[in-house]
């Protein structure tokens, strides 16, 4: 039996970081991974997601070019060239075995399941180690429901072989509205059935409806308070049974998408065979990432945290790093940008306005629409909606919301003035390009004297400034 100092169990963001990690340190590493190298963000999340988005993207304004002046004959859609390209693009961040080999990673390919607390097999070859991190990644949650074998996952849509005239999406989180904006741009015919009274769960409400309602002007169908009660095949494809604001009705899709969610499966690596303990959507563990299994460490997916990329390869450092020279650093997530890719994007990042007051934070929110923008009008593009949270008490920004075409860019430079605890006086005072993006968010810190503020649905929600 081999033996190792440590055994990362996947090879996607979280256990690519702690793998070479561990290698810097001097570890003896094996990295075991039971499919392609890369993980979900290479091969089914990030990387082809971001590539079906931007050429729907391509798609919808080349069919708008005539708008600007510009005529080049019909537009034909080769949905074959699309799927070619996001293969060649996954193809090319894939990391390679070799590779890995050569900086001192022993890279196993296969399921790896622990028969014993210090050891896992990998297609039946044990491997030992002292200590494990376990970055396994998670899998699209299925909905228990009469007809489940006909929904797709998130996975599966990304790559259709035939390209889709209608497509329903069952929840109305961020995969699923990212890919809804994408097949909507390309001229799909979709509909986001969504369980709750808005979409995008845990985002402030006015950032959701805002983008509600300018994916709803772009085509896409939204059924609010929606829950879907049986699948059944159709000569078109699927027909969907469901439960609208308490009203029956059925729809007929080509393909229904399964969009509620994801979580690490503790099945897939024995996890009940050495006691390992779950929580809500993956391994419990500590601020140090160890579980309750004393040497084994866990990060990304399978640690039950945020679901991002950036969070998974922080947390696989610092599981490395604690699991070979002791429990010395914890997790920082604090300020943390998230956008997500929809049409147009939402850019999230620190405390949202709700959670205010359980960080001690006497909130106050500035807030901008920049539809109609000299910007928005020389570009024909969405100026976008901007909300700022401040702390009165300090006058800094502690958080901020968005949607925004450029929200990928933006978010950042709200997350960099968070995190330098840049006075909002300062930021207002900041001459800014015009017209540009950035000048409508410079002008969310620093609103137009006597301008109207526009009314709110929050309860409770202020507009002011600091």
């Amino acid at each position: 039996m081999e033996h190792f100092d440590l055994v990362v169990i996947g090879a996607g963001a979280a256990g690519l970081a702690a793998a070479r990690t561990a290698v810097g340190l001097g570890a003896r590493v094996a990295l075991a991974e039971r499919g392609p190298l890369g993980g979900l963000s290479v091969n089914r999340g990030c990387i082809p997601k971001k590539a079906l988005v931007t050429a729907g993207r391509v798609h919808r304004l080349v069919r708008q070019a005539g708008g600007f002046g510009t005529f080049s004959g019909a537009v034909r859609l080769d949905w074959d060239a699309v799927q070619h390209r996001q293969n060649e693009i996954v193809d090319a961040h894939r990391p390679a075995a070799a590779d890995l080999e050569k900086r001192g990673i022993r890279v196993a390919i296969g399921e790896a399941r622990f028969t014993d607390p210090h050891i896992v097999e990998v297609n039946g070859r044990p491997l030992g180690a002292e200590r494990f991190v376990i970055a396994a990644g998670s899998q699209p949650v299925i909905p228990d429901l009469p007809g489940r074998e006909l929904l797709i996952t998130s996975d599966l849509v990304l790559f259709l072989p035939v390209f889709p005239a209608s497509l329903t999406f069952i929840g109305a989180g961020p995969v699923a509205l990212e890919l809804a904006g994408a097949f909507n741009d390309f001229g799909t015919r979709v509909t986001v059935l969504a369980r709750d009274a808005e979409i995008l769960p845990g985002v402030d409400a006015d950032i959701a409806r805002n983008l509600r309602k300018r994916m709803e002007e772009r085509g896409v169908t939204f059924r609010l308070q929606t829950t879907v009660t049986s699948l059944t095949p159709a000569a078109d494809g699927v027909r969907v049974a469901f439960d609208s604001a308490g009203m029956a009705n059925e729809m007929t899709s080509r393909h229904v998408c399964a969009a509620v969610g994801r979580r690490f499966h503790p099945r897939t690596i024995g996890a009940a065979r050495i006691g390992l303990e779950i929580g809500r959507l993956g391994l419990r563990t500590s601020p140090y990432l160890a579980t309750s299994v004393p040497h084994i460490y866990a990060a990304g997916d399978a640690a039950g945290n945020r679901q991002l990329t950036t969070v998974a390869a922080h947390e696989g450092r610092i599981a490395a790093t604690n699991a070979l020279r002791g429990d010395t650093e914890r997790t920082d997530e604090a300020v943390i940008p998230q956008v997500i890719f929809t049409t147009p994007e939402v850019g999230l990042v620190g405390v949202a306005y709700g959670e205010a007051p359980a960080h001690g934070v006497h909130a106050a929110v500035a807030r901008h629409d920049a539809r109609g923008s000299s910007h928005s009008l020389a570009t024909g593009e969405d100026g976008g909606y901007f909300k700022l949270i401040f702390d009165q008490d300090s006058q800094r920004l502690v958080g901020a919301q968005m949607v925004s075409p450029a929200a990928e860019e933006l978010i950042q430079l709200c997350a960099l003035a968070i995190r330098a605890r840049v006075p909002a006086s300062l930021v207002e005072t900041q001459l800014s390009v015009h017209p540009s993006r950035t000048d409508h968010l410079i002008r969310t810190f620093a609103p137009e004297p006597g301008a109207v503020s526009r009314p709110v649905a929050d309860a409770g929600v202020v507009e002011s400034r600091p």
